[in-house]
């Protein structure tokens, strides 16, 4: 209610008297006519994806890829405090609902489908999109609730070459550092490009008049250093206008700490640290154009993840480093081929086939024998896109899933072998859109779907819960997590200088996995819970004069819980809403406010924690001093609040930016 008293008048007075306003908006119609930024696979007709280019990051200083996707309408930032870790939910669905892909490549964790998005790095990323509602199956399994996807830069000059190097500063002292360089050539018969960046931070500042002992002193957040590498190389072969054949290398090296729990519940403070949050990513897409009907796509890739993790549960073990050891080493295999072809004249007809496989191998014991689980996954899938008319379109697809336990296996204290029960499962998916164009640049889409996700390793075989130090009965035998959705999209434009899009859905969650308290000691994952999502997104663009544009977002996500077991869903505020506007004074000036405000959420499911909301200002000056020298300033949190994403894990106070971008 406090949200609704405070922020939302709040928002209305800057929409209509003071507009600071929010995100980069994708339209059906952009995004079918720029092809080459797609590399989900599915039609193009039902592209509804929601998508912020690298303009816009800048722009609004989202250096992580949790912080951009957060701008966009419907996707709300998630933060587990007690691991640092970024993640997002995506119209009420979390990180293991919602896959994430690197220019269509999965690279979700495979133990426990969580992926810590706060070490993705923004620069060298072309875009990030958002599947929301119509999500192809030709992509894969487990897209439950939508899709995420990188996409990396593609040359397309016969030259370029960049670098930019940005320096923090809290409480007037360094504290951290962006850096990124970009090297890359092409011609007729291909591209190569090289590019490297890291962001590195000593610490966080705290906000001015944050008491709180536990935090940190001296403005500085206790144990909230971080350093974030990747180094991305790519090759592409174009030996005709239809054929492309690409290889891809990214190595991403993180170190992250864990500011301890600072609130007010009898939660515990801990001080973890993370010397390993690695990842490894190898990548073939081919596509290859046969006759004048089919067109064939593959994909193989190899996926790396090292986590090593040290737990210091408490100031004194840390200074001491006197602690417990977690190691992960985990790979994926994959490969996928598509085949589509053109029926009629529009109409067009594809079908996909994916095979992966997902090692995980973990240990407590520097020099111990790693416990080890495996799974395969193998989707088949169609989909026909059906051109009505000239107005009327109609996609459908249908898919079967199936996922095979190969391998479950843990080493005891006692030095014997546990080998737990295997399982298999399917699941039948199916999914229709219909989309109508009612101006030339107006469409309405209606989408109704069924999809499924399959438990994870960790869901299935965990044995512990280490928040609670409860003990976890393994239950290999979960069965997958279903959604039925129904979404209504209106994309168009007012004018030529203002696009909009207005979203409202209802997506509900059967058999979804939750953690049953069997007594104080024990637990057990199982299908127990019910989750009805439904809300409202609206996004709006537009330039107000010759020397100013701006942008909105705004988002209204309800959860229904039926399941009492379940209790409250956690990191969902119920109102969301972004705003930018950029203004131009003079050509060599850009002068960008941004503005972010969110309503209250759980934090944990019992609701005895709770983050208040909050709306913060960020605001970036762009200097062009010649054609190939920028200059940038930028201050975020600039009135210095207090604020947390998730209740007693204290964000950034007042931090700015200065910076230099070259390019050639």
């Amino acid at each position: 209610m406090r949200y609704k008293k405070i922020y939302l008048p709040l928002l209305i007075a800057m929409g209509v008297s003071h507009p600071l306003i929010a995100n980069e908006i994708a339209q059906n119609q952009l995004a079918d006519n720029n092809p080459e930024r797609i590399t989900i696979w599915g039609s193009a007709v039902a592209d509804t994806s929601a998508r912020i280019d690298q303009k816009t990051i800048e722009k609004l200083g989202k250096n992580n890829v949790a912080n951009a996707l957060s701008t966009i309408p419907g996707v709300s930032l998630q933060k587990s405090g007690s691991r640092n870790e970024l993640q997002v939910r995506v119209r009420g669905f979390d990180n293991r609902q919602v896959p994430v892909f690197y220019d269509g490549i999965p690279i979700y964790i495979p133990y426990d489908g969580n992926l810590d998005l706060g070490r993705f790095l923004t620069s060298n990323l072309d875009s990030i999109e958002v599947s929301k509602g119509y999500t192809s199956l030709l992509q894969g399994p487990n897209q439950m609730g939508g899709s995420i996807n990188l996409t990396t830069h593609k040359p397309t000059e016969t030259l370029e070459a960049s670098a930019g190097y940005r320096q923090g500063f809290t409480r007037n002292k360094t504290n951290a550092y962006d850096a990124n360089a970009s090297l890359s050539m092409s011609n007729d018969l291909g591209y190569l490009q090289f590019s490297g960046s890291q962001l590195k931070q000593d610490y966080l500042g705290l906000p001015y008049g944050t008491d709180n002992d536990v935090a940190g002193s001296d403005g500085e957040l206790i144990n909230s250093a971080a350093d974030d590498k990747r180094g991305i190389v790519k090759l592409g072969f174009t030996p005709n206008a239809d054929d492309e054949y690409v290889f891809t290398y990214i190595n991403q090296n993180s170190e992250k700490n864990n500011p301890p729990y600072a609130g007010t519940s009898p939660q515990k403070s801990r001080y973890w640290q993370w010397p390993e949050y690695d990842k490894e990513s190898y990548y073939y897409q081919g596509t290859t154009k046969l006759g004048d009907i089919f067109t064939l796509k593959s994909r193989v890739y190899h996926d790396n993840f090292v986590n090593t993790l040290m737990m210091y549960n408490s100031l004194k073990d840390l200074n001491n480093k006197k602690g417990s050891y977690s190691h992960y080493d985990d790979y994926s295999n994959g490969a996928g081929l598509q085949l589509a072809a053109e029926v009629r004249q529009q109409d067009q007809l594809a079908f996909a086939i994916h095979w992966k496989e997902d090692i995980h191998r973990e240990k407590d014991d520097p020099i111990g024998d790693y416990d080890r689980f495996k799974d395969r996954t193998i989707s088949a899938s169609t989909e026909y896109q059906w051109a009505v008319d000239e107005k009327l379109n109609i996609v459908a697809g249908i898919s079967y899933d199936k996922r095979t336990s190969l391998q479950a296996m843990q080493f005891e204290n006692n030095g014997s072998i546990t080998e737990y029960d295997d399982n298999d499962q399917n699941a039948f998916n199916w999914q229709a859109m219909a989309k109508y164009q009612i101006r030339q640049q107006d469409y309405l889409s209606v989408s109704f779907s069924e999809r499924s996700r399959f438990p994870t390793l960790k869901e299935r075989y965990t044995t512990s819960k280490p928040s609670t130090g409860q003990v976890a009965i393994v239950n290999p035998h979960l069965d997958a997590e279903r959604a039925r959705s129904i979404d209504i999209t209106y994309n168009g434009l007012f004018s030529d200088d203002w696009s909009y899009e207005a979203s409202i859905y209802y997506n509900r969650v059967d058999d979804a996995i939750q953690a049953v308290n069997i007594d104080a000691n024990t637990l057990q994952n199982r299908n127990i819970g019910q989750v009805d999502y439904s809300g409202v997104d609206i996004g709006l663009k537009g330039r107000i004069n010759s020397i100013a544009e701006m942008g909105l977002s705004y988002s209204y996500t309800n959860s229904d819980v039926k399941s009492g077991q379940i209790g409250e869903i956690t990191g969902l505020p119920t109102q969301m809403a972004n705003a930018w506007i950029t203004v131009t004074p003079w050509e060599p000036i850009g002068i960008t406010l941004a503005e972010e405000a969110r309503s209250s959420n759980y934090s944990n499911s019992d609701a005895s924690q709770v983050a208040a909301g909050f709306a913060i200002t960020n605001i970036r000056v762009d200097y062009t001093a010649s054609e190939n020298v920028k200059l940038n300033a930028s201050i975020n949190n600039l009135f210095d609040h207090s604020y947390e994403y998730s209740e007693g894990f204290i964000e950034q106070g007042l931090n700015y930016w200065l910076g230099v971008e070259v390019k050639i």
